[in-house]
C-alpha cells in the first residue's frame, strides 16, 4: 500500500511537472491580439518606467534595461466581475511577461512581472 501510494504521488508531480512547463510554452507562444485601448497600455508603461526608476522595487534590474517607454505586446485581457486583466510582453533586452490587474475605481490593483 505504501509503495502504490509513492507511485501514485511521484506520477501525479511528473505530470504536474510536465503541465507546469507546457503552460510556460503556451504564453511564449502567444501572438498578440489588437489592442482597443491604447490608453490602458500607456498607462502600464509608464507604470513599468517607474517601477524601473525604483531601487526598491524588485523587479527594477529587469526592467532598467528596457527602454524609458517600454514597449508591450497585448496577449490577452480577461474580464472577471469589475476587474479586469492584462496580460503584455514586454519588448525588452530580455522578453518578460506583465499581468496587470485593474480594480473597480479602474486604477492598478496588482502588477506583476516575470521572465518569459
Amino acid at each position: 500500500m505504501r509503495m502504490m501510494s509513492t507511485l501514485l504521488l511521484s506520477g501525479l508531480l511528473v505530470s504536474g511537472c510536465a503541465w507546469s512547463g507546457q503552460a510556460g510554452s503556451d504564453q511564449r507562444s502567444m501572438k498578440a491580439i489588437e489592442d482597443v485601448e491604447p490608453a490602458v497600455t500607456a498607462e502600464v508603461a509608464a507604470a513599468l518606467s517607474r517601477i524601473a526608476g525604483d531601487p526598491q522595487a524588485e523587479t527594477a534590474p529587469l526592467l532598467r534595461a528596457c527602454p524609458s517607454a517600454v514597449p508591450l505586446e497585448l496577449l490577452r485581457r480577461t474580464v472577471n466581475g469589475e476587474e479586469r486583466t492584462y496580460l503584455y510582453r514586454a519588448l525588452c533586452p530580455t522578453a518578460m511577461l506583465v499581468t496587470v490587474t485593474y480594480g473597480k475605481s479602474a486604477t492598478i490593483k496588482q502588477l506583476t512581472v516575470n521572465k518569459e
